[in-house]
């Protein structure tokens, strides 16, 4: 052991008075029963401080455990604390019932090399405190996931995925870890490469949740072969080393285990908690994130709840009696399905996760529902009673008592004040006496011994049975009396789950051949039948006798989870087989509200439906699922003629509803189109529709196809002061995106619009008019806040129009004020000397990004002293935020959403804002990053990309969402630098820096005074 190491547990030692031994003179001689709970407002013990901030102080592990409530009935231990374990942020037991526990030390700052730490703790007598403690290894970097089995130990190692041999089994790695996949993406601290868990398939599961996107594969793979993820669930095969992306999405999944029939579910560590895996399956996730821009929808939670109140999700971050209702907060960590045999059976096949903010692990009820399930909510199940408590896994063991790791910290993950490193605790949950279970090593047992062990109730037993079966496999044992036994129990056995075990251990033996999986395609039970499409789909290429059968059973199968499997097996088959399977799937109208199998099968579909337009139309005319409807159109929108005519021959108003509805959103940005010769008969004939919103696709459609009548009738519409706001409004923003020629009179004539004026100057933006200018500026003392800064935009747009606005704002007509850093950047990217020159002479100059910023965050660190900052006015600062952040920023829900989300970061940091204000390029998610695009007219636009295809660039720019067709590109800008501009500080006063600074720190909203907008300062 190295000297620093020996030295921090000495240091530990003293502080808790323990011993180091790690041997059976040491004891954590303190339980708490149910409902016991000390004083919370007794004082604390100086035990433990956080290294960069002195007034965060824990309380000692005996009275953390004093403090954890629990339900009548249940005991809790102290297994083990701080200075035996620090950090625990993983666990994984062994074939001795020994729990290794994962320390992290590295959050949140990679290094290239760490010394995050695996160690072995050991409770020879069971008495739910650890007798012995042993360290594996302690070379780790980003270790944040641990598993067990196939002769060592399986790391999540950031970037690496890890292989540590010790096939002797002795405890002491055979050598240098083994780096099996590269390539996992490190830029987002606190969503790394997590969680490992083997499936019932053999197969090693985990979890990401980095918003870059990493590229995986074995060491030295060429980029353009590796593997691409950012969030979701994937999964390695021990044998094949073969990686894949098991679903894509959600924010952070955290988390993964199996129900009794092999369901997994994973939890997701922001926002809604519970999310159902689904193979091949697209989920919701952050706004403006794309991993494939033809999903078009995606899979929602399958909670029925938030675990958090009223109001923004970020305000559970500060507690609150209507958030502690809920469930605690948003933020979740750990995922356990309990399937142990201590706990009483009302627990069993339910859910359980950590809530960070909570300080409590809250219980689901998994409810089927349709194809999938409903997580319902139950009553939290242990309550940690303290800040610092943080329990960021859950596993149960071969006693059926339940470990929890409590990494135990202020703060969360948000926070990058120094994460406390000398603290963590991992307690032991039982439930009336606990049956003990003396001392075991399964990988000991006999073959048949392993056999039996499927029957067990602890699926603790069951799970390593098969695991080690799977390993004796692989080592080429003859396993003949293995699969016998096996098919006895599933031949023998009532109980559909060990009917389960049994053909799950039959698979990974090899004894569950092609021909016996598809004969179990006409078993009774829909768990069977599904696991069986599943089997057969992990093969190669199934055979034809599967295939015919998978198409029987999509159009004849009763049941919603079979046919939920076979959308998904769909993905994994050719794409010519698909379509037989399809046409069965979309017949199904009590699967048009189904939560994923219409999805499902567009996913499966889609990469099908672009290359084979007839067979696309001959799906689209089948299809009872309205979501297929809309999505096939919406994928071959262009294909005109043929849609045209397929509306012309169908009589359904709801077909024609979703396919026009499709057609709208495929055609976004497009120009140039040519109206099919019956589409006019077609529109005369929409137009006479009894349905409103058919008229109103059918005039849409006919703007994008450039048919004159729809093109007036939609003028009229915008222009009839007596007809509805919203139908007027509707009217002006379509002919705005289309942009034809001829139509500016009508934005001209709507500028002084209060209602319309805004959408009117978007209009405005597609036209290079001398005129324009001129029109803005003249009415621009009238407009209201929100549309100057559309005009602004507007005048910002194109060279010409950009020197009138830096004449108004030299005359005084536009304030100054009013041109905000964001907007200067965009008049700088102009490319024009002359309007960069005018720019620096009126406004300043537009800073570019430097390599080092130190100095000027020192400057502003010196000058927001505790002192001046105690004279802060944060009703002034809300209002400086409000016009420099507010239009790309959301904070307590309020404001617009084209950067990340503020409430949730570490605002009350002053390094921390200053680093991100001062210097934004320095750290920014690809998500974020600027893309300027010139445009054949004379127009630039600067953004993000929200979605990208062949035809068209959707663009996320401060004021709106621009479409752009490919075609009127003229050149295209992609930037390392963030959408954030520089300057933003350097453009304010003092007093309004400090003010703005307060209300960033602010921990709810600050509420306005009628008066507080004179008394501001402006930036």
């Amino acid at each position: 052991m190295r000297l620093k190491t020996i030295f921090f547990f000495v240091a530990m030692d003293i502080v808790y008075g323990g011993n180091l031994s790690g041997t059976k003179d040491f004891k954590w001689p303190h339980r708490v029963a149910a409902g016991q709970n000390s004083n919370p407002k007794a004082s604390l013990p100086a035990s433990a401080t956080n290294t960069q901030n002195p007034n965060d102080r824990t309380i000692s592990p005996r009275e953390s455990l004093s403090r954890i409530t629990v339900p009548e009935g249940f005991q809790v231990a102290l297994f083990a604390a701080e200075p035996h374990v620090a950090q625990p942020i993983a666990m994984a037991f062994d074939d001795r019932g020994r729990l290794w526990v994962a320390e992290c030390y590295s959050h949140p700052h990679w290094k290239a090399t760490g010394h995050d730490r695996i160690l072995i703790f050991s409770d020879n007598d069971g008495d739910g405190e650890f007798d012995a403690r042993k360290i594996f290894w302690d070379r780790g970097n980003y270790l944040t996931g641990l598993a067990l089995g196939h002769g060592g130990v399986w790391i999540c190692n950031t970037p690496n995925l890890m292989f540590i041999p010790d096939r002797d089994r002795d405890d002491v790695p055979d050598g240098p870890p083994e780096i099996l996949l590269d390539g996992w993406e490190k830029k987002n601290h606190n969503n790394v490469l997590n969680n490992l868990n083997w499936g019932p398939d053999g197969w090693l599961y985990g979890s990401i949740g980095n918003d870059q996107k990493s590229l995986v594969g074995k060491p030295g793979t060429p980029q353009e072969k590796r593997t691409e993820i950012s969030r979701g669930i994937w999964r390695f095969h021990p044998q094949t080393k073969n990686f894949e992306v098991v679903a894509l999405g959600a924010v952070n999944p955290w988390g993964l285990d199996f129900d009794d029939w092999g369901q997994a579910f994973f939890t997701n560590c922001v926002l809604a908690h519970l999310w159902h895996v689904v193979p091949g399956a697209y989920y919701q996730r952050r706004e403006y994130e794309t991993d494939n821009p033809f999903a078009y929808s995606r899979i929602d939670t399958v909670a029925d709840h938030l675990h958090w109140g009223d109001g923004h999700w970020t305000n559970s971050r500060h507690g609150g009696p209507e958030h502690s209702v809920a469930g605690g907060g948003h933020a979740h960590t750990g995922a356990m399905i309990y399937l142990g045999d201590n706990w009483p059976d009302r627990y069993r096949n339910t859910f359980f996760t950590g809530n960070i903010h909570g300080n409590r692990i809250n219980n689901d009820q998994l409810v089927r529902f349709r194809s999938g399930y409903v997580g319902r909510h139950r009553p939290d199940f242990l309550m940690g009673n303290h800040a610092w408590f943080r329990c960021l896994w859950q596993k149960y063991g071969p006693d059926g008592g339940v470990f929890i790791g409590d990494w135990h910290d202020f703060g969360e993950c948000h926070d990058s004040d120094g994460s406390h490193r000398t603290s963590g605790r991992i307690y032991k949950i039982t439930y009336g006496p606990v049956k003990p279970i003396g001392q075991i090593d399964l990988a000991q047992e006999s073959d048949s011994e392993l056999v039996n062990y499927q029957l067990h109730h602890n699926d603790w037993y069951v799970r390593h049975a098969r695991r080690i079966l799977h390993e004796r496999s692989i080592a080429g044992r003859n396993l003949a009396e293995v699969q016998c036994g096996l098919r006895r129990i599933f031949a023998g056995h009532d109980d559909v789950t060990r009917k389960l075990r049994a053909l799950w251990a039959l698979y990974v033996t090899g004894g569950a051949s092609e021909s016996f999986l598809v004969e179990q395609l006409s078993h009774p039970n829909e768990h069977i039948r599904s696991w069986s499409i599943r089997l057969l789909g992990d093969r190669a290429v199934p055979s034809t006798d599967a295939i015919d059968r998978f198409t029987a059973l999509a159009t004849n199968d009763p049941s919603a989870m079979v046919r939920l499997q076979l959308a998904s097996t769909l993905q994994r088959l050719p794409l010519e087989i698909r379509w037989s399977m399809a046409h069965g799937l979309v017949s199904h109208t009590e699967d048009a509200g189904d939560q994923n199998i219409p999805h499902m099968i567009w996913y499966a579909i889609e990469p099908a439906i672009a290359s084979d337009t007839t067979r696309a139309l001959q799906l689209l005319r089948q299809s009872q699922l309205p979501l297929v409807r809309k999505h096939i159109a919406h994928r071959i929108a262009g294909q005109l003629d043929a849609l045209v005519q397929f509306l012309t021959e169908t009589e359904s108003t709801t077909v024609q509803a979703d396919v026009l509805a499709g057609m709208l959103k495929g055609l976004r940005g497009r120009r140039n189109l040519r109206p099919p010769d019956n589409w006019p008969a077609l529109a005369r004939r929409l137009a006479e529709s009894p349905h409103v919103e058919i008229q109103r696709q059918a005039s849409h459609l006919g703007l994008l196809l450039n048919h004159q009548a729809s093109v007036q009738s939609l003028q009229q519409t915008a222009l009839d002061r007596e007809s509805p706001f919203e139908a007027r409004e509707n009217a002006l923003r379509a002919l705005a995106e289309q942009g034809t020629p001829g139509q500016e009179q009508i934005f001209l004539a709507l500028l002084h619009d209060k209602h319309l004026g805004s959408a009117a100057l978007r209009g405005l933006a597609t036209y290079d008019l001398e005129d324009i200018p001129h029109s803005v500026l003249k009415l621009f003392p009238r407009f209201d806040a929100s549309t100057k800064s559309t005009a602004i935009d507007l005048l910002a747009s194109r060279p010409v129009f950009a020197l009138a606005l830096l004449d108004a704002v030299e005359s005084g007509v536009v304030n100054r004020a009013e041109i905000s850093v964001v907007t200067a950047r965009q008049i700088n990217s102009l490319k024009n000397d002359v309007v960069r020159q005018r720019l620096k002479e009126v406004w300043g100059e537009v800073r570019q990004t430097a390599a080092d910023k130190r100095d000027l965050i020192a400057k502003y660190k010196h000058l927001l002293n505790g002192a001046y900052l105690a004279d802060a006015d944060p009703r002034r600062g809300r209002l400086v935020y409000d016009q420099a952040c507010g239009k790309c920023h959301r904070l307590f829900g309020q404001g617009g959403q084209i950067g990340p989300d503020l409430t949730g970061s570490n605002r009350k940091n002053l390094h921390y804002v200053l680093e991100h204000s001062l210097d934004p390029s320095a750290v920014v998610g690809k998500d974020y990053q600027l893309t300027t695009v010139h445009l054949e007219n004379g127009r630039t636009v600067n953004g993000i990309v929200v979605s990208r295809t062949n035809e068209r660039l959707v663009m996320q720019t401060i004021d709106e969402q621009v479409v752009v067709s490919t075609n009127d590109i003229d050149e295209t800008e992609e930037s390392d630098v963030s959408m954030m501009p520089e300057g933003l500080l350097e453009k304010m006063s003092r007093s309004a820096i400090r003010d703005l600074i307060a209300y960033l720190a602010s921990p709810e909203q600050v509420p306005l005074s009628q008066s507080d907008e004179a008394k501001a300062d402006k930036p």
